[in-house]
């Protein structure tokens, strides 16, 4: 049951910024780095973030993720 959140095959990061100094954009860099999964930006004011694909709402992603991280 615990599986997904310690292994997500996909993350949905929900506030992702690219402002520098915003918690969005550190948990971003953080899981870019470091996380092997599909990674999904979630903010209805940009179309992409750091390269990748960002969605207005996370009712939009292309599949139901199997971790969300808040950070708004």
């Amino acid at each position: 049951m615990l599986e997904s959140f310690f292994n997500p095959r996909s993350v949905a990061i929900v506030g992702a910024t690219p402002k520098e100094g915003k918690v969005g954009r550190v948990i971003l860099e953080n899981f870019i780095k470091k996380y092997k999964g599909r990674i999904y930006p979630v903010n209805p004011g940009y179309n992409e973030i750091m390269g990748l694909k960002c969605y207005r709402s996370v009712s939009e992603l292309p599949e139901t993720p199997d971790l969300a991280v808040i950070a708004v």
